[in-house]
C-alpha cells in the first residue's frame, strides 16, 4: 500500500501527515517505511530526534533516492506500508509518485495561494489520470492548519468552494493547534506527546484523517 502526500507549495503540513500516517501505522504493528523525497530531510530530522529521543516503535526513513519512483516501487513489494513525503520543490516526483500510489493526499490551508496551488495540482493529477491503474489517480484534499471553531464559516466555505471544482476533500481535518508544533521538536506524533504538549483534540482529528485514509483505500464509505 502506497500512501503520497504532497503538494507544490510548502509550509502546509505535508511532512506532519506524512510523520503522523506513518506513527499511527506503525502503533498498529504495520510494517511501514517512510520515504522522504524532501531536500530539506524535515521526515529525516524528525526520525533522527525520535531515534535520539529514544521514541518507540522505531520508524525507518529513507531519503530521496536517485530514482523515486522506481525505488517506491521496490519499496511497496517489501512493506505492508510506504508513506511518501514530497518535498515542495519535488512536483515531478510527486506526479511520479502519485501513478504509483493507492492514494494521494494534497494538504491545504486556507490561504488563496495555497488554494490556487492546489487547483493546478488537482489539474494535473486528472490529466494523468489514465495512466494509473484505477483509471484515475484516488487524490484527495485534506485540510490542514484550520480554525479550531467547530462550524466555521471560513472552513464551511472552503469546503464548498473545492465541491464546486469537483475536487473531493477529507471529511475529517486538522485544526491550528499548538500541540503541532511540540512534534517536529520531539520526534513524537501528537498521540504519543505528553504533559502540556498533548491535546486530545488534536489526537482526535489525526486519529480521524487516518482512519479516513484507510476507509478510502478499501472503498468503505465514508461518513
Amino acid at each position: 500500500m502506497v500512501i503520497t502526500i504532497g503538494a507544490e507549495k510548502g509550509g502546509v503540513a505535508k511532512t506532519r501527515i506524512a510523520t503522523h500516517v506513518a506513527a499511527l501505522a506503525a502503533s498498529e504493528d504495520v510494517d511501514v517505511v517512510l520515504l522522504d523525497t524532501d531536500k530539506q530531510g524535515s521526515a529525516m530530522s524528525w526520525s533522527r530526534i525520535r531515534n535520539e529521543e529514544g521514541v518507540t516503535p522505531s520508524i525507518p526513513v529513507l531519503a530521496l533516492p536517485a530514482n523515486p519512483a522506481r525505488e517506491l516501487a521496490n519499496l511497496a513489494n517489501k512493506y505492508t506500508l510506504v508513506v511518501v513525503d514530497i518535498g515542495a520543490q519535488n512536483y515531478r516526483t510527486m506526479l511520479e509518485c502519485a501513478l504509483l500510489s493507492d492514494i494521494v493526499l494534497v494538504p491545504c490551508g486556507a490561504d488563496q495561494q495555497e488554494v490556487e496551488s492546489t487547483l493546478s495540482v488537482f489539474a494535473t493529477l486528472k490529466d494523468m489520470g489514465p495512466r494509473h491503474e484505477l483509471g484515475n489517480i484516488p487524490a484527495h484534499v485534506v485540510l490542514t492548519r484550520m480554525s479550531p471553531l467547530e462550524g466555521s464559516k471560513a472552513t464551511a466555505e472552503l469546503r464548498d468552494y473545492f465541491a464546486s471544482e469537483d475536487i473531493s476533500v477529507f471529511k475529517s481535518q486538522i485544526a491550528q493547534r499548538a500541540s503541532w508544533l511540540a512534534t517536529g521538536k520531539s520526534g513524537r506524533a501528537v498521540h504519543e506527546l505528553k504533559g502540556r504538549d498533548r491535546s486530545q483534540k488534536a489526537i482526535d482529528e489525526m486519529q480521524a484523517v487516518y482512519k479516513e485514509i484507510i476507509k478510502r483505500i478499501n472503498g468503505e464509505e465514508v461518513k
